[in-house]
């Protein structure tokens, strides 16, 4: 779980080895996503937990998408 993070819109891709964000938005400002540098999933129980290492034109940032809640959040490495 990511600390000091925010919870955000995504515009995900779906294909066939799965899915990855595209884009994303907090606070009206809408992020593209030039590439994802490392992905690893947490199970915890029944639930798990979706992390995309990210880099885009505006720096470097770690989405989590939570799979039972259906919520996407953001985090950029050394806080915000």
């Amino acid at each position: 779980m990511l600390k000091e993070k925010r919870s955000i819109k995504v515009v995900v891709y779906f294909g066939e080895n799965g899915f990855y964000p595209v884009r994303f938005s907090y606070d009206g400002i809408k992020i593209y996503i030039n590439s994802i540098a490392y992905l690893w999933i947490e199970n915890k129980g029944s639930r798990s937990v979706y992390y995309f290492s990210v880099i885009s034109s505006r720096g470097s940032y770690v989405l989590e998408y939570h799979d039972d809640l259906k919520k996407w959040y953001c985090a950029k490495p050394g806080g915000w």
